[in-house]
């Protein structure tokens, strides 16, 4: 079968295409499979059960390969190879290419490759177990939608005309934009505040859950406030360089404290400020999330 699959395996020392000869990948488990946990309960004399919940648990994954070589020596480095990519405590990062799509999922070694010899001398066969804490794959580049930016005004031969000057940029007027997520699963996203001026209170709003985040300070011009939502919540202010934890500075009392993700869709998102809105840009990164490749 003709296919375009490669598989780069990468940790922080070495990059093989484990696809590419003289390696090959006869087949993989766990690629295209997620294992779910359901919590459920069961009542007296209830038939069934209820579900309480339902989790996502690690993905478990197998490479069954091989490696081609004519001489003990050659097939020597090229085990050493494989041993060396494959290191316990080490992450490693799965480059999946196929059907044009390039997708990425880290992980760590469970058990380092096991060799075997095959009825072709100059065929040896390996096996390795592999455990991706975050399950989900995902694409190899972040997306990004500015909310609102500033266009720039400026055109070469550059000519300024006399007693009119020349625009160096002009403000995008868009408040509201939408944020497509291609997963099929809610994801966690990084909303960035930047301000050009002095803005107050600057908030994110989802037009459709009517649900918002809001931060209680006055940013001045050069300063940046970077949300980050999913399963790491953060809060963190740049400032002149120096990041600071701006956990604190959330709207708790005003109930701004929801941290917004991306549902599967369309997401509509518009933002805002108690003062300075003007000066506010808002740039909102993520990565779309794969059940399996």
């Amino acid at each position: 079968m003709v296919t375009d699959r490669k598989i780069i395996v990468t940790n922080e020392r070495r990059t093989i295409d484990i696809t590419a000869e003289p390696f090959y990948v006869d087949t993989t488990e766990g690629f295209a499979t997620l294992d779910v946990q359901v919590v459920s309960t069961q009542g007296f004399e209830q038939d069934g059960a209820t579900v309480l919940n339902t989790y996502v648990l690690p993905r478990s994954m197998t490479i069954n390969g091989a490696i081609k070589a004519e001489t003990t020596e050659r097939m020597q480095d090229l085990r050493d190879r494989i041993l060396d990519l494959f290191l316990p405590k080490t992450e490693l990062t799965l480059h999946h290419y196929y059907g044009g799509k390039n997708r990425t999922i880290k992980a760590v070694v469970e058990k380092t490759p096991k060799f075997s010899f095959t009825k072709v001398s100059t065929v040896l066969e390996y096996k390795v177990s592999l455990l991706a804490p975050e399950a989900y794959w995902k694409d190899s580049e972040e997306s990004i939608v500015q909310i609102a930016n500033y266009r720039s005004g400026l055109r070469f031969p550059l000519r300024i005309p006399k007693n009119r000057g020349v625009t160096f940029g002009i403000k995008s007027p868009s408040l509201i934009a939408n944020v497509p997520n291609k997963s099929t699963v809610r994801t966690g996203m990084k909303a960035i505040f930047i301000a050009r001026g002095t803005v107050v209170n600057p908030q994110l709003f989802n037009v459709k859950s009517r649900k918002f985040f809001k931060l209680i300070c006055t940013m001045e011009a050069g300063e940046e406030i970077t949300v980050e939502t999913g399963q790491d919540k953060k809060v963190t202010q740049r400032k002149k360089g120096i990041d600071s934890n701006y956990i604190g500075k959330i709207d708790l009392a005003g109930g701004g404290n929801t941290f917004l993700e991306l549902e599967p869709g369309d997401n509509l998102f518009r933002y805002a400020a108690e003062g300075g809105e003007d000066m506010l840009e808002v740039k909102i990164i993520y990565v779309n999330k794969y059940a399996g490749v």
